[in-house]
């Protein structure tokens, strides 16, 4: 038999995609992919990625477009330095990651206040140790 190389690209190269809003979403905050749709992921838990920056809200059933990898930005929901690694909070805002909580991203730039917009690296590196 021939040796095959298979390559498996699941985003066609791009960095966001296009899915359907789950629940009520503000943009610039975390979710989860579920059978129902995106939505606000359990705080400190895994994501899927962040909603892009659009119209202030999506409602259930629109359609949304969520970046999964390369650089995005997020709201925050805390103070935090450039360089640390951050994790979901309740509402879908990036905090610093704490023990035992899944680091979606790295932050670019720091926030000062929650309701900053951040530039962010998402990188999905596991859970803080």
């Amino acid at each position: 038999m021939a040796n095959r190389t298979y390559e498996y690209n699941p985003t066609g190269g791009s960095p966001v995609i296009n899915v359907t809003a789950g629940a009520e979403l503000k943009t610039a905050v975390a979710v989860l992919l579920t059978k129902d749709g995106a939505k606000l992921p359990e705080a400190g838990k895994k994501a899927t990625g962040i909603v892009l920056l659009g119209d202030e809200t999506a409602s259930k059933g629109d359609d949304i477009t969520v970046q999964i990898r390369n650089q995005g930005m997020w709201t925050a929901g805390a103070a935090f330095d450039s360089g640390d690694f951050l994790a979901v909070d309740e509402e879908g805002l990036c905090q610093k990651a704490t023990t035992g909580q899944y680091i979606l991203a790295m932050a670019l730039t720091p926030a000062t206040a929650k309701g900053d917009i951040v530039n962010v690296a998402i990188i999905h590196a596991g859970y803080e140790a």
